[in-house]
This record gives structure tokens, sequence and C-alpha cells, in this order.
């Protein structure tokens, strides 16, 4: 399979690095945890003050287009195809930034599909002007329904929408913002044959890209310190234990970033109408992020020591953030049974692939 990325999609993943990496810093984040992380729990329903949201990168990524660039044509966006949301997801992934783009993109999508929507709303949706909630089938926990706007249920049946939602803030692993939504019966819009399965199969390639850009630079810190680190008169990264965990986690790194790009690219040739090529490349793209998150996550803690977990240097929220892209995958063992039932029942679908 070709995996060349266009001029377009990598000068925005490029554009979204720099300002991530310009905004996003450590005590930004800091700065966050002290509103709403560890120790500091709180209760605040819908309340903004409260939610662990970078509200000056999300302004910044709008104000650049980037949300209205990965929407579809009709909604005035670029359309860059799942491949060019997985590369943008990576990036916000590697900065650990607590914003919304998923949904934004998500929501984008499913308006998109639904006829006779509310203009007005699917713009501002598209844009990230109007923030955007997408419920999981799978997941009672909705993310970003603290602070969202408006809520959106695909189901086989259509898409829910309703006008009004309560929200009961949850506390993830990470400290996401995230919460149970309850709302009165309204009638499902119309969705396309298939659009949620699609949208399902996004959001797992999401989650994905997120996870891989979460453990590359977990191991990127983690080298850098094992270098820099001395012991016994050596830096620790001279010691063939910790050197080979670190090459061990440059493979895991790789074999998440091919699969989750295999699975974009896969998702992006199927023209909405989902076959085993796709889901086996989801369901493995999720068997990398789980098996090799679980793994990453866990030598970055041993390499840094007690540093590792110490809530004021920065390890600690990579190790929480991959936990957590975990646990939102299904953990490792679920996605060896989905892509075991695939090649169950449609053998190897790459079988004669190029």
């Amino acid at each position: 399979m070709d995996f060349h990325i266009d001029d377009t999609t990598r000068e925005l993943s490029t554009l979204v690095r720099t300002m991530g990496e310009q905004l996003v810093t450590d005590d930004s984040l800091r700065e966050l945890d002290a509103r709403f992380g560890p120790g500091t729990e709180a209760d605040g329903g819908r309340d903004h003050s409260t939610a662990r949201f970078h509200a000056r990168y999300w302004d910044e990524l709008v104000r650049a287009g980037v949300p209205a660039a990965l929407a579809p044509e009709s909604l005035g966006g670029a359309d860059l195809g799942v491949v060019g949301e997985a590369l943008v997801l990576r990036e916000l992934g590697r900065v650990l930034a607590p914003v919304p783009l998923s949904p934004a993109i998500r929501a984008a999508h499913l308006l998109d599909l639904v006829g006779g929507c509310d203009p007005d709303l699917a713009e501002g949706i598209a844009t990230g002007r109007v923030i955007a909630a997408v419920a999981d089938p799978d997941s009672p926990e909705v993310d970003w329904a603290p602070i969202a706007h408006a809520y959106l249920r695909p189901t086989p049946e259509g898409l829910i929408m309703p006008a009004e939602f309560d929200v009961e803030r949850t506390i993830p692993v990470d400290f996401s913002c995230a919460g149970l939504v309850t709302c009165a019966t309204v009638r499902a819009e119309r969705l396309a044959e298939g659009a949620a399965e699609v949208d399902a199969l996004r959001r797992r390639v999401h989650l994905a890209a997120y996870q891989w850009g979460v453990i590359e630079a977990a191991l990127e810190r983690t080298a850098a310190y094992a270098s820099t680190r001395h012991q016994f008169g050596r830096p620790i990264g001279s010691f063939q234990a910790v050197a080979a965990r670190l090459a061990d986690g440059s493979i895991d790194v790789d074999a998440v970033r091919l699969s989750t790009l295999r699975a974009a690219f896969e998702l992006d040739a199927c023209n909405g109408e989902p076959g085993a090529p796709a889901h086996a490349a989801v369901a493995s793209a999720h068997f990398w992020a789980c098996d090799a998150g679980h793994r990453l996550a866990h030598t970055a803690v041993h390499v840094h020591g007690g540093v590792g977990l110490d809530r004021s240097e920065p390890a600690h929220r990579y190790f929480l953030a991959a936990k957590a892209g975990e646990f939102r995958l299904g953990g490792a063992t679920r996605q060896l049974i989905d892509l075991g039932a695939v090649l169950a029942e449609n053998g190897d679908p790459w079988e004669y692939s190029a």
C-alpha cells in the first residue's frame, strides 16, 4: 500500500505540531492540572472553568482553520480524509493537547450525511466554533460532553441530536473532559446506511492516532532523560537493559505508526462501505496501540525511576495518557478477538493485495 502523504496534509500536520509545541507546554498543562487534575477532582458538571480544556490552543486551531480543513467539502472543508485526520491527531497526542478535535471531525462528517440539518449548526461544528460531543455506542462515557454545545449520538436507526441534554461529569484515568449524558427521547434524523459504522471506525482510528503521538513523544522524552541521567558515572542509556527497552519501544512506535496509517488508508478507500480490509486494519491498529501503549507507558516510568511518578514532572502525564488510550481502545485482547472474527468470516483480506 502506498503511504504517500500529499503536501497539503503534510503542511497542516506541521502547522499543528508547531502551534502545539509553542502553546501546549508543560507549564500550561500544569495549570490545567491545578484546575482539574490529580488531587483536585471537581464536580463542575458543565462548568467550563473547571474543565481540563486547553482553550487557547483550541482557539488558535480554529483561527488557523484546522477543524475546517478536515471537514467535508460540502461544509466548506478540504476533506483531507482519515489519513489527514490521523496525522493531525498524532500531533495532538505528542503534546497531550486536551482539545475536542476528534468529535468536531466526526460530527461534521455525520451532519454532512443528514438531510435538512441546521446549516448554521453544521457550519459552526465544522469550523470548531461550536464544540460538539459524539457518543460512542460501546461506552456510556462521552468525551467532551461537559463543555459541548451540541451532542450527537449515531445509531443504526439514525442520528440523535437533542436540543437539550444533561451531563454528569466523570473522572477518566487521564483526568480528561468526559461525562455521562442524559436527554429526553427525540426523533432520530435519517443517516446514510452504514454511516454509524463508519463513524465508529473513524473514532477508533482517531484514538489509535492520538496514542501513536503519545507513545512517540514519551519514548523521545525517555531516551533524552536516559542520555542525561548518570548512574555509576555513566548515562543510564548506555546500560544494556535500558538501551534494549528503548530499542523495543522504537519498534513498538513503528508498529503503531504503520498499522494506524494502514487503517486510515483502508477507511479512506472503502468509500463509505467498510468491508473486511477496513475492519481488519482498524482492529490491527487498535491491537498495536493498546499493546505498545501499555509497554511504552511502563518503560517511560521505569527508566525515569521515581521521577516518572512525580506529579511535578511531565512524565506522569504520558503514563496516564497512554493507559487511558489503552482503556478507551478496549484493551489488546478485545482487538485480537475482533480481528479473529474478521479473519474467521472472511479469510485474510490482504492475501492478494499488492
